[in-house]
């Protein structure tokens, strides 16, 4: 027997799929939703717990960060660098992360890992591409118009200006919007 997770009707639900499902897997995914979650929420969910791990390193340990992680050069810019992640890290203990390598950097000029993608209870909330004198923060999105897929550029933290105007506020307030 099948279940069907999400109708689609001509014209309403741009976007939409339907999806047709063994009634093992519509069980499974009934009994994993959480709050007031849809089946794409927590489709959205699996996908992006698979793509963490799929991508290497996924821990909680601020140890990997530094171990794994190509920070920036500079003395100054990889303190601010170190900083953030960490602040990032310890806003609850339901955040990880995954380390990647940047895939706007062609490969064969990549010198080592600088993607850093949170997550709070398994949804991604924010990602850093740290560069030699940059760290981008981006949120994700739902535009498909962005130069990295599924995420928005926010700002470049490392500028002083920004700093200053409490940078970790926008990553505090998007963290507790999920």
């Amino acid at each position: 027997m099948t279940g069907t997770i999400e109708m689609l009707h001509p014209g309403s639900n741009a976007g939409m799929r339907a999806l047709t499902l063994r009634e093992t897997e519509y069980d499974r995914l009934t009994a994993i939703v959480m709050g007031g979650e849809s089946f794409s929420d927590v489709i959205g969910r699996l996908l992006d717990f698979y793509e963490a791990y799929a991508s290497g390193v996924h821990s909680r340990d601020p140890a990997d960060l530094e171990r794994e992680l190509t920070l920036p050069e500079s003395k100054v810019y990889r303190n601010v660098a170190t900083t953030f992640l960490n602040q990032t890290l310890a806003l609850g203990e339901t955040v990880s992360f995954t380390i990647g390598c940047d895939p706007l950097t062609p490969p064969l000029s990549r010198t080592g890992k600088g993607l850093v993608t949170f997550y709070k209870e398994g949804k991604r909330f924010c990602l850093f591409r740290i560069g030699k004198d940059h760290m981008w923060l981006y949120f994700p999105t739902e535009r498909e118009d962005t130069e990295l897929e599924g995420w928005e550029l926010v700002q470049n933290v490392l500028l002083d200006n920004y700093l200053e105007e409490g940078g970790m506020w926008l990553i505090k307030k998007q963290y507790a919007t999920l």
